[in-house]
């Protein structure tokens, strides 16, 4: 009897383990559907819509993974590539509420090294704070009751010298994850977890 409680006690541990090895693995583009819900109980809703852009202004959707990851390019010269990406945000409701972007990339070298969170050139629109350093976020400096009429991307440029001069091959290639992220002024740190907004 002892030896079957002690198995069953082995294999609980193990599968804990395992589960925390898997979760470790995924936690680069973990979902925030908690934090989404809670944001639409309070009367507002957050979303991004990710696309292409090229120099021309062209616009086309991204290519997704099963995952929901959208897959992206280090060449310049191809389609997907990153510095065309462009984020816009849609937040509508009617009470004032803080809101970031997180970017999570990883990218895969052809040899198959990965890489994670590499930091990207970008540069954003006009109260926006880059806080990606820390936390891989950018915010909105202001908090917003209604903030639908926002209808340009965040990203406003790419610093492709600086994104050349990166250890990075054109071969690579890159899955991001986007996750925008509403909450209201008086929840910020009891929902994101911090104890002061970045930008103050």
């Amino acid at each position: 009897m002892k030896n079957s409680r002690r198995k069953i006690a082995a294999l609980i541990i193990c599968l804990v383990a395992v589960i925390a090895i898997v979760s470790g693995s995924l936690a680069w583009y973990s979902s925030t559907n908690s934090v989404t819900q809670i944001a639409s109980l309070a009367g507002f809703s957050t979303k991004a819509d990710v696309y292409l852009a090229d120099e021309s202004g062209k616009e086309s959707r991204i290519k997704q993974d099963e995952n929901g990851l959208f897959i992206l390019s280090a060449n310049p010269e191809d389609d997907n590539f990153i510095g065309n990406l462009k984020i816009k945000v849609i937040h509508r409701g009617y009470a004032n509420s803080y809101v970031r972007v997180k970017m999570s990339v990883q990218w895969t070298m052809p040899d198959g090294t990965v890489t994670q969170n590499v930091l990207l050139p970008f540069e954003f629109a006009d109260k926006w704070y880059d806080n990606r350093e820390n936390d891989y976020c950018v915010y909105y400096t202001e908090d917003t009751g209604l903030f639908e009429s926002y209808d340009k991307s965040i990203i406003t440029d790419f610093n492709s010298e600086m994104f050349a001069q990166k250890t990075m091959t054109k071969d690579a290639v890159a899955k991001l994850a986007v996750t925008v992220e509403s909450v209201q002024v008086n929840r910020y740190q009891q929902i994101w977890g911090i104890e002061a907004l970045p930008w103050k």
